[in-house]
């Protein structure tokens, strides 16, 4: 099983040790977050996309062409195919609604026909009158749902060609500057909750993964933007870790479940606790916003998010001593 997961994957039970390093600007603006165990998962405010995105995969096999995320990345980049694949979809749910509604019209309209004495005008009229709907419908439905795969395919070849994210299996952070990408570890990287001014006198939100050893950044946009609740961040920063973290499962939210099965550590976990793989993917938008919504978001509220952070024990500087400074003694 571990042979799915390169030697540098994050592994919370097993911190290397890291040479000192940090951005002392940024440790005075910002807060920066800890590393530790997650506490809670679920941001309230992202979980009805979650779902839409969830409904593109009804069958584990439809997982083959994930994307933005998998289980094996987490993507933060966005593109037009991107945004054309899901209005695909809509075109796609569309055709399926407007195709019931016309076939009861059609039913009504052939009973009409039989009750006023069936006639060979009649029916080549009525044949006139609804081909042309059912070839839009038709198209619509045909073209929605495999235009989706074909699109889908094309965003995995511009992923490949804009690698920006985070790569569980390989403990990867990747970031595409104009034509280079830049490459290091998850451990490399530190957390800030960053905030600016929403103009109505508040604050907006947003998580930064920042480099230690150099100046680069990924702003983690991918899901959550402009938050107006801090720990709306808390919680996100905490599915990332768990994402990454490849002694656990994957985070139980809907946009990781159609792509559970393969990813060896979570299959075995929902196997030994018996999980339904359609836990979320069963759930509608309606029935989270009117039964689930306001009781997460109360539990995110009422989430003490303070922890201490398990990766400064193994930093220079931090909570390991840095060899050329001092150490101190003790003073009789």
């Amino acid at each position: 099983m571990n042979e799915c997961y390169a030697p540098a994957a994050y592994r919370s039970d097993a911190i290397p040790n890291l040479p000192g390093g940090g951005h002392r600007g940024l440790d005075k603006a910002f807060e920066r977050l800890s590393w530790g165990h997650s506490r809670m998962q679920i941001v309230p405010n992202t979980m009805e996309a979650q779902l839409a995105y969830a409904a593109l995969f009804k069958q584990n096999k439809d997982a083959e062409d994930g994307f933005p995320w998998g289980e094996e990345v987490f993507s933060v980049s966005k593109g037009f195919l991107s945004g054309l694949q899901g209005l695909l979809y809509i075109i796609y749910m569309c055709s399926v609604v407007f195709f019931f509604i016309q076939l009861g019209i059609t039913v009504i309209l052939l009973l009409i026909w039989i009750s006023e004495g069936p006639s060979l005008e009649g029916l080549i009229f009525f044949y006139n009158a609804q081909k042309y709907f059912y070839l839009i419908v038709g198209v619509g439905y045909f073209g929605g749902k495999y235009g989706r795969l074909l699109l889908a395919y094309l965003t995995q070849k511009r992923q490949r060609a804009n690698p920006t994210g985070l790569y569980r299996r390989e403990g990867l952070v990747r970031i595409k500057n104009r034509r280079s990408v830049f490459e290091a570890r998850f451990i490399e990287f530190d957390a800030y909750l960053v905030h600016i001014p929403s103009g109505r006198g508040g604050r907006y939100y947003n998580l930064l993964l920042q480099h230690r050893y150099s100046d680069h950044k990924l702003w983690m946009e991918g899901l959550l933007t402009d938050a107006m609740n801090p720990k709306e961040v808390y919680a996100y920063w905490d599915m990332i870790q768990q994402f990454m973290d490849v002694t656990k499962p994957l985070p139980d939210l809907p946009i990781f479940e159609p792509f559970r099965h393969r990813d060896p550590i979570t299959a075995a976990h929902d196997c030994r606790i018996e999980r339904d793989p359609f836990k979320w993917r069963k759930m509608t938008p309606e029935f989270w916003r009117k039964n689930l919504h306001g009781r997460y978001t109360r539990q995110l509220q009422e989430t003490n998010f303070t922890q201490s952070c398990i990766l400064d024990a193994h930093i220079k500087g931090r909570g390991r001593p840095a060899p050329d400074n001092p150490e101190g003694v003790m003073l009789a």
